[in-house]
């Protein structure tokens, strides 16, 4: 117990890695952003006003303030601002089920990015049209849509493909905004979904997209200076002559070559973990089946 809720560091710095652990407890941005959510409603309960400055609120409002304002911290807290409903609970959970497997195929740099985007630019686009709006479900709708484009054919309830699924709930969210005549919203609405899919895309996720162009996002250079990795031994020459200092590279032990189709197979075994040997399609068994063999012979 005493050790149960220790903060700790992880002992590697691996992309997959959370940013820290309590105890045993991983902490990422998918359980941070989750937390938050979860808390405030416990705010709205003691003072719901003060959960309404977190609201994005573009123009003057006397009582609350603005992003015009100067409250520019509305720009990325309005998805943590929830009012207690059983649908929000619902949205925060499918939230962080989804959001905590892609950030583990992104790693925790990529993913901050990802669910700053998703937040950042259709707030502004909101400032720009005036619209306000708040709570988690914009994006809980935007990372669900990239795990459906990830994972077109991954069976839900029923059995029913996550792309059929994700048609009928966007398309169901598209109709009501219509009929309520939220064309605003509506542009907010599309406009985090796809950042959502062109930002996950560029950092190379859904793959199938290819006609759908990469972002080129900042990163650090790995780039080094062939003189600075040089390396050097000595190599003793017979006859007893003195040592002789010879540059590398020198011959290594064979590299693991992976197979040509190894991006493919990755993906089939991150939905076995998800769903199991049952959830896969017979098509994916048999491309499963074809690479053990080849993996077996040990060639390509």
């Amino acid at each position: 117990m005493p050790g149960r809720y220790r903060f700790s560091m992880p002992s590697s710095r691996d992309h997959s890695d959370p940013w820290f652990r309590l105890g045993s407890i991983d902490v990422t941005t998918t359980v941070i952003v989750a937390f938050l959510c979860v808390l405030s409603f416990f705010v709205y309960a003691a003072d719901k006003t003060l959960l309404y400055t977190l609201y994005l609120i573009p123009s003057e409002n006397s009582v609350t303030g603005s992003v015009k304002g100067g409250q520019i911290w509305r720009l990325v807290t309005w998805p943590i601002a929830n009012q207690p409903d059983i649908f929000v609970v619902l949205s925060v959970a499918i939230f962080w089920y989804l959001g905590s497997r892609i950030e583990a195929q992104l790693g925790r740099v990529k993913y901050l990015w990802l669910i700053t985007l998703i937040t950042l630019l259709p707030a502004l686009i909101a400032v720009g049209l005036d619209v306000e709006t708040s709570g988690i479900r914009t994006l809980e709708i935007a990372i669900f849509v990239v795990f459906v484009c990830e994972n077109p054919k991954m069976p839900f309830f029923f059995g029913i493909p996550a792309w059929i699924l994700a048609v009928v709930i966007v398309g169901i969210d598209v109709l009501q905004l219509l009929g309520d005549r939220q064309s605003e919203v509506l542009v907010v609405y599309v406009a985090s979904i796809i950042t959502a899919v062109w930002t996950a895309r560029s950092m190379g996720m859904i793959n199938d997209f290819q006609w759908l162009p990469q972002i080129k996002l900042p990163g650090r250079s790995r780039a080094t200076s062939s003189s600075g990795n040089k390396k050097r031994k000595i190599v003793r020459t017979s006859g007893g002559s003195s040592p002789v200092v010879v540059d590398g590279p020198w011959p290594t032990t064979p590299v693991y070559r992976p197979m040509q189709d190894q991006a493919e197979v990755d993906k089939i075994l991150d939905k076995i973990a998800l769903v199991g040997m049952d959830g896969l399609t017979s098509d994916e068994k048999k491309r499963l089946n074809d690479a053990s063999k080849r993996l077996r012979k040990g060639g390509n």
